[in-house]
């Protein structure tokens, strides 16, 4: 039972990177890249390692791992908004119909 729960998480983890991999590829700008990867980031990454906590069946491992899991759901959504933020103010135009930052200045 836990090994089908292990291969179906990596399998979605696997997912999310093929989609995420592909969306660098094919994404127009800078911005929608930027949340491609934040997709591997945050989905494929997280379910790779809870398919490892359950593969340990929670040890101290486990604890450190949801540890990684915890901090990477805190930093990558607020580093792709940074960087997003960084790249609008230095002037990297987004390719969008409408600019709804464009007037807050």
């Amino acid at each position: 039972m836990f090994n089908l729960l292990v291969d179906a998480a990596l399998w979605i983890s696997g997912i999310f990177a093929l989609i995420g991999a592909v969306g660098l590829l094919r994404f127009p700008d800078f911005y929608t890249r930027t949340h491609a990867a934040t997709v591997v980031s945050m989905g494929g990454m997280t379910l790779a390692l809870l398919a490892l906590i359950v593969k340990t069946f929670w040890n101290i491992y486990s604890v450190k791992i949801l540890l990684i899991i915890i901090i990477n759901l805190l930093t990558s959504p607020t580093s792709a908004h940074i960087m997003a933020r960084s790249a609008y103010d230095v002037g990297v135009k987004p390719k969008v119909i409408k600019d709804e930052l464009k007037n807050r200045r």
